[in-house]
């Protein structure tokens, strides 16, 4: 039995952007061409970390990290960009199997370290 949350999710869903790099290798005659970053524009419900996710995490995520519900699958390390800040995806529980939306916790890239 599969759950349907994806209606749900669509009432709060805003959008964000997935950030990817592509490239970053050499050309034919030797010169390194940079990676090129491309936006994909996407549909989720980013919410602050519970109190209970703070503490589980054993000083692991701050207040300044989120929780990302959508229905895009994700990889590790993918880079999102929502309100002016940037995120990076940490795998959350795969709900795959079950429900047609996934959780991600992401973690705040410091504004010092920019990606």
């Amino acid at each position: 039995m599969r759950f349907c949350f994806g209606r749900i999710l669509r009432k709060y869903e805003r959008p964000y952007t997935l950030i990817r790099h592509v490239g970053g290798e050499y050309n034919s005659v030797g010169v390194y061409v940079p990676p090129e970053a491309i936006k994909i524009s996407l549909q989720g419900s980013i919410q602050p970390m519970g109190e209970n996710l703070l503490q589980e995490g054993g000083g692991k995520y701050t207040e300044d990290d989120r929780v990302l519900f959508t229905r895009y699958a994700h990889a590790e390390g993918d880079v999102v960009e929502y309100d002016g800040k940037q995120y990076t995806i940490h795998l959350g529980d795969d709900w795959t199997s079950y429900a047609d939306v996934s959780e991600y916790k992401m973690k705040r890239v410091s504004t010092h370290d920019p990606v």
